[in-house]
C-alpha cells in the first residue's frame, strides 16, 4: 500500500469513526490531548480500525513502521483541520493497542521480526532514563556544512565518515541542533503463572521512548504492543541476532487478581458453594488432599490464601491484610527409594535411579553448583521421563529438574503387590491411594496388606524402530532382557513378544503362562504394559525348588491376542482353550469410590474400570464434579494394585535417592508411581497468582531486589526479586532459612511495611511487595528438638520470626511415638467412625473461589467479633500477670502483634464464607488457630505461655536468669585478679535459685557465645 493512500485512509478513519453511541471517538481524544491531558500520544484501538478498514488494520500488522508513521502524519492533518485548527506544531504519537492476538514472551520467534506484536509479561528490570538522539545533526568544522542522520534506538549510531561538501573528516555532533528523546529500556519476562511446570521463563529486552518512559516499575504485569527488532550480537562473530521490542504502547494489567476469567455461571457456582454449612472444612480438605493429616496447617494456609482486608488510615498509614505463614518441618529422609530402583525414561529405557543421581551429583560437583542439605546433596538435572498427570490421570512425558541423594534411614520397607511388583522405599515415602472418593497418599510405614496403590496400567512409550535388530527369539532362560529391547519400536517389540511366548508360553488354567527367571519376567511384564496388557508374576515352590511364573488372564488375555498374538495360533483357537468367561487374577477394580457413586445415585461395591465406564455413560447428562472425577478414573491410565506383603529391612547402602518433578511430583519406577509431594507445591498450583522459589537458589535479585549491570545498555538497572514480582499475589519460599544475609535484612520491611526500599549504584527506589508469604524452613540441627525453643533451632532471627502470623511445626516423630495413634486413626477410618470425608471442591472452581473472594469480599468487623477478640486479649494478658518470678521481666502470653494477626485471620475466615461481616464464629476460629500455634511454639521451661520466645528468642524466665547471672559476675569481678571465678559464680547462682549446676554452665556458655561475657583466663569471667 502506498504511503499517501495510507495517510488518507488513516485520516478518514480518525475523522469518521464513531462509537455505537455516536461519539466521534478519536476527534474527542485529540481535543482532550490539546486541552485536558498533557500527553503526546493518541491511543487507537486496533479492533476499531479493523471494523472501519480491515485492509489498513492488516497492513499495520505486516508493515508497522510505515503504517505508524502514516498514522502520525494523518494526525497532523486532522489537527490542522476544523474543528481542531491547531496552527503551531504539536507532535502526537499514534499508539495502537488491543491487537487480535496476545503472545507470551516465549512464543516470539523469527516469523515475528519487523511485525507488529502484542506481548504479555512481567517487568523484571528497568534502566534509568537517558537521552537518545533521534535526529543527529553533524557539523563539518572546516566548512560549516550540516549533515542530518536519523538514528534508531536499537542500532549503533550512524555518523558520516566525511563531509558531504568538502570531504573533510573533521566532523562533530552538534548537540544544540540535534533532536533528543527520553530513552529507557526494560526487560519483559513470561509471567510465572503462564508457564506450565518445568518450563523456563523467556525474556526480551524492550525500549521505551519519549512519553512512555517511567510508565512501569519492576514487578508490574504489562501488555505491550510494539515492533520486534533484531540486533547482531556484538561479542559474537556468528550470524546470530538478539530480539528487542520497540514499544509502541504499554498498558498495566491490574494488580488485582483478575487473570482468572470468572463467568456468570462460575459466580453462581461460587455463591452456591458459599451457602454450604461445611464450606470452611470443604476448602481446608481441598488443600493438598493427598497429604495425610495436618488439618490445622491446611486451615492456616487456607486463611492465608483468602487473606484479610488492607486498611488505609486517614494519615496514609497502610495496615496490611496479608497473613504470612511459616512451616517448620523435619527434612527427614523425605521420600526416597533404593539405589537399584529402575526409572522409566522418555525413550523407554530403564535406568537405576542411583546411577542417574550419582552422575548428576558428580557433574554438579565439577561445575561448582552442588547443593547441600543436612543429610545429603541435591544437583540440577534435565531429564525427560514419564509421570502421571494429576489433572488428566494419564501417563505423559515430564522433565525432572533436581536429583536428590540423602543418607539412608536405619530401616526401610520392601513393598510387594499382587501383580508381583516390588519397590524398596524409606518409611516416609508416600504412595497414591484412593479413599473416600479422593486421592490421598499413604506413607510406606502406614500402608497395610490389603491396601490398593496406584501403578501404571499402560505405558504410552513409542520407542524407535531399528533399535532392536536381532532375531526376535527368546533370550536365554533367566537372563535380563537386552537394554536395546526397551527402546525398540512397537512392531519390533510385538515380534519379540510373539516369538518369546511362542517358544516359552503355554495355555493352562485359563491363562497364557510362561516360566522363566524372575529378572526376565519383570522385563516381559514391563514390555507388556506398552500394549496395555497387565500380567502377574508368582513364585512357585515345588520339591524344594523355586521357579517363577508369569500369567495373563481374563480381559488381559483377550487384549494380548488382539494387540500381540501368536504366530501359529489364531485368536479364535486361543480363546477356545481359555474358559468362556475368563476370570482375571488381576481384577481392574477402582477402590474407595463407593461414597462418590452413592452421591450420583448408584449403590454397590467397588466397580471395575469397564463397569465404571458404563455407569458414567449412563449418567452422562448430569454435569456434577463427582461424575467428572468418576469419568477421569474410568478413563485413567491407573491400575490399582493390592499390597500383599510389607517387609521391614536394614538397608545395605548408605544412600537413598529421589528426583524432583515440578508440578506433577511423581515418576514411574519399578512400574509403580513414585510420589514426592510437598504442601508448598500444592499451594503454588492453587493460589491465583503465586511464585514458587527456594531461599537458597534465588537469582541475583534474590527475594527482594538488586541493582545489576544491564548487558543491553551497559548501565546499572533495578532488577526485581521474588517478593516484588509476586506483588498482589503469593510468594511461596522453600528453604527460607537458607537465604542470603542481604535478603534477610531487607525482608523485614517486605513482611511488615509491604515495600522494598533499595539504594544501590545510584538508584534509590521503593518497590511494592504487597505479598502473602508462605515459607518453609528446616531446623538447623536436622531434626526438631522439643526440649529447645524454636528460635534456638532456626537460622532465622526472632525479629523475622515475629513477622509471621502463623508458625506451624510439621514434626516427623520417631516411629514408636506415632505408630499406635496412626494405626488407631486408620482403623477408625476403616470402621467409618472418623469424620465424613467431604468431597473435594474441584481444583479450578476453588482457584476461582479464592480469586473471587479476594477481589469482591471486604468484610467489616461486627460488634460481637470485636468483643470476642478484646475479651480474649485482655483475659490472656491478665491471667498471667502474677505468674513467674516476683521481679524482672514478666512472661507475656500474647502481644498487640498477635491481636493484629487475630484480626487478619478473622477477616480471612469471613472471606472463606463470602461474608461481608466478621461474625463471632470467625473470631473464635482465629483464636483457636492462634492458641494452638502459641501452645506449641511459645511455651517456656515451666509450661507457661510466653510470646517473648518468638519476639526476643528467649523466654522471660531465661532473660531474668541471664540478667541475675550477669549481676553476680559483676559483683564477683573485683574479687579475683582475672575476674569472677567460675566455681564462685556457680555457687552464688545456685544459692540464688537460678538452677542446677549444668543449667548454670549452659547459661554461661550461651553468654560467652553471645559475647556478653568473656574469659580473660580459663575459669574466670568478666562482663563485656
Amino acid at each position: 500500500m502506498e504511503r499517501e493512500e495510507m495517510i488518507e485512509r488513516f485520516a478518514r478513519f480518525l475523522r469518521e469513526y464513531v462509537s455505537d453511541d455516536g461519539d466521534e471517538v478519536y476527534l474527542n481524544r485529540l481535543r482532550d490531548l490539546l486541552t485536558l491531558t498533557p500527553k503526546r500520544s493518541l491511543t487507537i484501538d486496533w479492533t476499531h480500525l479493523n471494523s472501519f478498514d480491515p485492509e489498513l488494520a492488516g497492513e499495520l500488522l505486516k508493515n508497522p513502521e510505515e503504517s505508524i508513521l502514516a498514522a502520525e502524519d494523518a494526525i497532523q492533518i486532522i489537527l490542522r483541520e476544523p474543528p481542531l485548527l491547531r496552527e503551531e506544531e504539536f507532535k502526537v504519537h499514534a499508539r495502537f493497542y488491543n491487537l487480535p492476538r496476545t503472545l507470551l514472551v516465549k512464543e516470539l520467534g523469527s516469523e515475528h521480526i519487523n511485525r507488529f506484536v502484542q506481548v504479555e509479561g512481567i517487568i523484571t528490570r528497568v534502566s534509568e532514563v537517558k537521552p537518545f538522539v533521534e535526529r543527529a545533526v553533524f557539523v563539518c568544522r572546516d566548512c560549516g556544512n550540516e549533515m542530518v542522520r536519523l538514528q534508531r534506538p536499537y542500532e549503533n549510531i550512524v555518523r558520516p565518515t566525511k563531509c558531504d561538501s568538502c570531504g573533510s573528516r573533521n566532523i562533530i555532533l552538534d548537540v544544540e541542533k540535534s533532536g533528543f528523546l527520553n530513552f529507557q529500556s526494560f526487560r519483559l519476562q513470561d509471567r510465572p503463572e503462564s508457564l506450565k511446570g518445568g518450563q523456563m521463563p523467556r525474556f526480551v529486552d524492550a525500549i521505551l521512548l519519549d512519553d512512555l518512559v517511567d510508565t512501569a516499575l519492576p514487578g508490574d504485569r504489562v501488555l505491550v504492543t510494539g515492533i520486534l527488532r533484531v540486533i547482531l550480537e556484538q561479542k559474537d562473530k556468528r550470524p546470530i541476532f538478539r530480539k528487542v521490542l520497540e514499544v509502541n504502547h504499554i498498558e498495566q494489567i491490574s494488580k488485582e487478581i483478575e487473570e482468572l476469567e470468572i463467568s456468570p455461571e462460575d459466580e453462581q457456582k461460587i455463591r452456591e458453594l458459599s451457602r454450604r454449612k461445611d464450606i470452611v472444612d470443604a476448602i481446608v480438605d481441598s488443600i493438598a488432599p493427598a497429604i495425610w493429616g495436618h488439618k490445622t496447617v491446611k486451615k492456616g494456609i487456607a486463611l492465608a490464601l483468602f487473606g484479610g482486608v488492607q486498611r488505609v488510615l486517614p494519615d496514609g498509614t497502610r495496615l496490611r491484610g496479608e497473613s504470612h505463614v511459616l512451616l517448620v518441618g523435619d527434612p527427614g529422609v523425605a521420600k526416597c527409594v533404593d539405589h537399584d530402583t529402575r526409572v522409566l525414561l522418555a525413550d523407554g529405557s530403564l535406568r537405576k535411579i542411583g546411577e542417574i543421581v550419582e552422575e548428576a551429583v558428580e557433574r554438579a560437583r565439577r561445575r561448582g553448583n552442588l547443593g547441600k542439605v543436612d543429610d545429603g546433596f541435591y544437583a540440577p538435572l534435565d531429564l525427560e521421563l514419564y509421570a502421571l498427570d494429576a489433572r488428566t490421570l494419564k501417563v505423559r512425558k515430564v522433565r525432572a529438574d533436581l536429583a536428590w541423594k540423602r543418607t539412608a534411614p536405619e530401616r526401610m520397607y520392601l513393598i510387594r503387590t499382587l501383580s508381583g511388583r516390588e519397590i524398596r522405599v524409606t518409611p516416609t515415602h508416600p504412595f497414591f491411594t484412593l479413599e473416600g472418593g479422593s486421592f490421598k497418599t499413604r506413607k510406606a510405614r502406614e500402608l497395610k496388606v490389603g491396601d490398593f496403590i496406584a501403578v501404571p496400567g499402560t505405558l504410552p512409550v513409542e520407542g524407535k524402530s531399528g533399535r532392536y535388530s536381532s532375531t526376535p527369539s527368546a533370550p536365554l532362560k533367566g537372563e535380563e532382557l537386552p537394554p536395546e529391547l526397551f527402546v525398540a519400536g512397537r512392531e519390533e517389540l510385538r515380534e519379540f513378544l510373539r516369538g518369546y511366548f511362542e517358544e516359552r508360553g503355554s495355555l493352562r488354567e485359563g491363562s497364557i503362562v510362561v516360566e522363566d527367571g524372575v529378572e526376565t519376567l519383570k522385563g516381559i511384564m514391563h514390555l507388556l504394559l506398552r500394549f496395555g496388557v497387565k500380567s502377574r508374576i508368582r513364585e512357585i515352590k515345588t520339591g524344594g525348588k523355586t521357579s517363577y511364573r508369569l500369567s495373563i488372564s481374563g480381559e488381559d488375555a483377550i487384549l494380548f491376542m488382539e494387540r500381540i498374538g501368536f504366530r501359529r495360533l489364531s485368536r479364535a483357537e486361543v480363546l477356545e482353550r481359555l474358559p468362556p468367561a475368563p476370570g482375571n487374577e488381576l481384577e481392574d477394580l477402582i477402590p474407595g469410590v463407593e461414597e462418590l457413586l452413592e452421591k450420583v445415585g448408584v449403590k454397590g461395591k467397588a466397580p471395575g474400570k469397564r463397569e465404571l465406564k458404563r455407569i458414567v455413560e449412563r449418567l452422562g447428562e448430569k454435569k456434577t464434579p463427582e461424575l467428572g472425577f468418576l469419568k477421569l478414573l474410568a478413563e485413567s491410565d491407573i491400575f490399582w494394585d493390592r499390597v500383599v506383603e510389607k517387609e521391614e529391612y536394614e538397608p545395605e547402602r548408605p544412600w537413598v535417592y529421589d528426583l524432583q518433578i515440578p508440578e506433577h511430583h511423581n515418576f514411574i519406577a519399578n512400574d509403580v508411581f513414585v510420589h514426592n509431594s510437598q504442601i508448598l507445591r500444592y499451594v503454588a498450583n492453587l493460589a491465583p497468582r503465586a511464585i514458587y522459589t527456594s531461599g537458597k537458589s534465588s537469582s541475583a535479585a534474590g527475594l527482594t531486589a538488586a541493582a545489576v549491570r544491564d548487558e543491553f545498555t551497559g548501565s546499572w538497572v533495578l532488577e526485581a526479586g521474588v517478593l516484588v514480582l509476586a506483588d498482589g499475589g503469593f510468594a511461596l519460599i522453600d528453604e527460607f532459612d537458607k537465604m542470603s544475609e542481604r535478603d534477610r535484612s531487607a525482608i523485614h520491611e517486605a513482611l511488615e511495611q509491604q515495600t522494598i526500599s533499595i539504594s544501590k549504584a545510584g538508584i534509590t527506589a521503593t518497590l511494592n511487595a504487597r505479598t502473602t508469604v508462605i515459607a518453609a524452613a528446616n531446623p538447623k540441627y536436622g531434626r526438631f528438638n522439643r526440649h529447645k525453643s524454636l528460635p534456638e533451632q532456626l537460622e532465622l532471627p526472632p525479629t523475622l520470626l515475629s513477622r509471621f502470623d502463623l508458625i506451624f511445626l510439621l514434626l516427623d516423630e520417631p516411629d514408636e511415638k506415632v505408630d499406635s495413634s496412626i494405626a488407631e486413626h486408620i482403623l477408625r477410618v476403616r470402621r467409618g467412625e472418623s469424620e465424613v470425608v467431604t468431597p473435594k471442591i474441584p481444583y479450578d472452581l476453588l482457584k476461582k473461589y479464592i480469586a473471587y473472594a479476594r477481589k469482591n469480599i471486604h468484610p467489616v468487623m461486627s460488634r460481637e467479633a470485636m468483643e470476642e477478640l478484646k475479651r480474649y486479649y485482655v483475659r490472656m494478658r491478665k491471667g498471667f500477670r502474677t505468674s513467674g518470678d516476683e521481679e524482672g521481666v514478666q512472661p507475656i502470653p500474647i502481644t498487640a502483634r498477635q491481636l493484629e494477626a487475630l484480626i487478619r485471620l478473622s477477616e480471612a475466615h469471613a472471606r472463606m464464607r463470602l461474608s461481608e461481616t466478621v461474625e463471632r464464629e470467625d473470631a473464635r476460629a482465629a483464636i483457636g488457630i492462634i492458641e494452638e500455634m502459641i501452645g506449641k511454639i511459645a511455651v517456656d521451661e515451666e509450661g507457661t505461655l510466653d510470646v517473648s520466645i518468638l519476639e526476643v528468642g528467649k523466654s522471660s524466665r531465661k532473660i531474668n536468669r541471664i540478667e541475675r547471672i550477669i549481676d553476680i559476675i559483676k559483683k564477683l569481678e573485683s574479687e579475683g585478679e582475672f575476674g569472677a571465678p567460675e566455681d564462685e559464680v556457680i555457687e552464688a547462682a545456685k544459692q540464688a535459685g537460678i538452677g542446677s549446676e549444668s543449667e548454670i554452665k549452659k547459661l554461661l556458655s550461651d553468654l560467652r557465645r553471645d559475647a556478653r561475657i568473656y574469659e580473660p583466663r580459663a575459669g574466670f569471667y568478666r562482663v563485656l
